[in-house]
């Protein structure tokens, strides 16, 4: 489901032999779109020009810019607990839009839309 401000809500059943109550793991889907100040941008258009990770020292980063952990690592989680077969109760993955510059994704969500009455942050 997609609401009015761009929010997605994914909901994935629990098995059939669980009693668990759904769960709901929200993240957001924005990031910062800062640029390195050797680049001569202010910020980046990562539709024109995507990460390029790398690996140096043993960690992983970026040129040019970050790594869009926040909170593209909060996406990613999100959607791997949905793949996970390990967990058996019902989960709802609410992905929410606008949190870097204003939280009108978050404003804007019908509190009902949500099953859940547990609600973990990934962020």
């Amino acid at each position: 489901r997609i609401d009015n401000a761009g929010n997605i809500l994914i909901r994935r059943r629990g098995d059939s032999h669980s009693h668990a109550k759904p769960i709901c793991v929200q993240a957001h889907m924005d990031m910062v779109t800062i640029a390195d100040s050797w680049t001569g941008l202010s910020a980046r258009d990562f539709r024109r020009s995507p990460i390029e990770a790398f690996v140096q020292d043993d960690w992983l980063r970026a040129n040019g810019t970050t790594l869009g952990a926040d909170n593209g690592i909060g996406v990613a989680g999100a959607l791997a607990l949905l793949l996970d077969k390990s967990i058996v109760g019902p989960l709802e993955v609410l992905l929410t839009t606008n949190e870097e510059s204003g939280m009108t994704g978050a404003r804007s969500l019908n509190a009902s839309w949500v099953r859940s009455k547990v609600l973990i942050n990934l962020d």
